[in-house]
């Protein structure tokens, strides 16, 4: 295993968790209830509500911001109005009549206009002797909730879509493992258990390159370890790499650059709460490989 050097971007005081690249700027949300962005080294609040936020998504039209309050057992939707007023209202609080144990990630599938969430409630409210966290896929174009896995899953967290976005990976944290949800051409998702991990404490978030590298983070306190650890599969599920990231075992998040694909932003929460920039080698080397291949054609 190789460590990897890495560049702290910005820090904070309250935790952050899942960083995001839209045109150049990184969102992430921080537990005090913040929104934040960082664009050309300026660092400040895009909004606040006041609750718990654990992440967000962005429309295609940059119009709606969606956001997994953990405190409130809901997902928010903030827009500006035509009077140019902020609004922050409810977006989903249940389903079927029962309350959320509270939104943990979302992510938008645009090609399918599909907002998936994983409802996990409060870190160790869906354990091993309590599986009852759910993932959820909301058809943005009907507004019908579709639960994917409903109640049986044990503290699901981070979520992240192949690139032709036909699958879905889930860390499910509780049990050490990820989860692959395929969608067939009928519409119907089929999940099974796709990587099983041994050590550490488990994968808490997840992200897919260009390369169609799956990159998971695994989570431990930072009591009983010094470095953070990102296993790197391949499409077909081998583990081909696995890096450390020292004095930062307790990741939270991470995404890759919509600009530069051999970026991943990540956050980190076991000290001094920061997002990193880290360049991966691995994608380097695919990229170099594609420009040898493309000079043959």
């Amino acid at each position: 295993m190789s460590a990897v050097p890495y560049e702290k971007i910005c820090e904070l005081i309250s935790p952050l968790y899942c960083p995001l690249e839209i045109d150049g700027a990184i969102y992430m949300v921080s537990q005090n209830g913040d929104i934040l962005k960082f664009k050309d080294g300026q660092f400040k609040a895009e909004f606040h509500i006041s609750g718990q936020p654990y992440s967000i998504v962005i429309d295609k039209l940059n119009k709606f911001i969606y956001v997994a309050d953990m405190a409130h057992q809901a997902i928010l939707k903030r827009f500006i109005d035509e009077n140019s007023q902020e609004q922050i209202t409810d977006f989903l609080k249940d389903y079927e009549g029962q309350p959320l144990l509270g939104p943990n990630s979302l992510l938008l599938s645009p090609k399918n206009n599909l907002l998936f969430f994983t409802d996990s409630g409060p870190f160790g409210e869906t354990s091993i002797e309590n599986c009852k966290g759910s993932l959820f896929a909301i058809d943005m174009d009907a507004q019908i909730v579709k639960p994917l896995a409903l109640q049986c899953l044990s503290y699901p967290s981070g979520i992240c879509l192949s690139n032709d976005q036909k699958l879905l990976y889930l860390c499910e944290t509780g049990k050490n493992r990820v989860l692959r949800f395929v969608q067939t051409d009928a519409g119907i998702f089929y999940y099974s258990t796709y990587i099983q991990f041994n050590g550490r404490f488990g994968p808490i978030a997840c992200a897919v390159s260009q390369s169609e590298h799956l990159y998971v983070a695994r989570f431990e306190f930072g009591y009983v370890s010094e470095e953070g650890q990102i296993s790197i599969f391949n499409s077909n599920g081998v583990n081909v790499e696995n890096v450390s990231i020292p004095q930062c075992p307790e990741i939270s998040g991470l995404t890759f650059s919509s600009q530069k694909s051999n970026i991943l932003y990540v956050t980190e929460n076991s000290s001094t709460p920061s997002c990193l920039r880290i360049l991966i080698n691995i994608e380097e080397k695919d990229d170099v490989k594609k420009k040898d291949k493309d000079k043959f054609k």
